[in-house]
């Protein structure tokens, strides 16, 4: 059963009453259409700042290890006898990477890789890089272990 409105306008075409199709909006249906696609939008742009800040942490991350890496090797370039056991700490990194701290652990080391006060002709190195985080999380790190002997 089709329900219609009928115009009683004496603008029309004087043969009685016209019959108005129910296609179409009303008011409140544009209204409530506009809300939800405005809502939608509003979430799809809030994802990316987070986005932007996930991308920022993975820089980091690779540039932390790419640090990392580098100082590993400027030790492990070096003759045995010229690595010094100690700790050396840069905090902070010269510039552009002054958002990156940097730590060089160098001890001896016995067989079973447990820790020593003398030299057996095993070092261990620890290369740790740290920097805060770009999503408020806190500080991040990476860390490089590797061992050198004497030749």
């Amino acid at each position: 059963m089709k329900f219609s409105i009928f115009n009683l306008n004496p603008m029309g075409n004087g043969q009685g009453p016209q019959q108005f199709s129910n296609a179409g909006f009303t008011f409140l249906e544009a209204v409530v259409a506009i809300l939800v696609l405005t809502l939608g939008i509003v979430a799809v742009l809030q994802v990316f700042p987070l986005a932007l800040n996930i991308e920022k942490l993975s820089q980091m991350e690779t540039q932390g290890t790419l640090l990392c890496q580098e100082k590993m090797e400027e030790i492990t370039s070096r003759v045995y006898q010229d690595v010094a056991v100690g700790i050396e700490t840069e905090d902070p990194l010269s510039s552009p990477f002054e958002k990156f701290s940097r730590e060089a652990k160098i001890s001896y080391v016995n067989s079973n890789l447990a820790t020593t006060t003398s030299d057996l002709g095993l070092k261990k190195i620890e290369v740790t890089v740290w920097w805060k985080s770009p999503l408020k999380i806190g500080e991040k790190n990476v860390k490089i272990i590797n061992l050198i002997t004497k030749k």
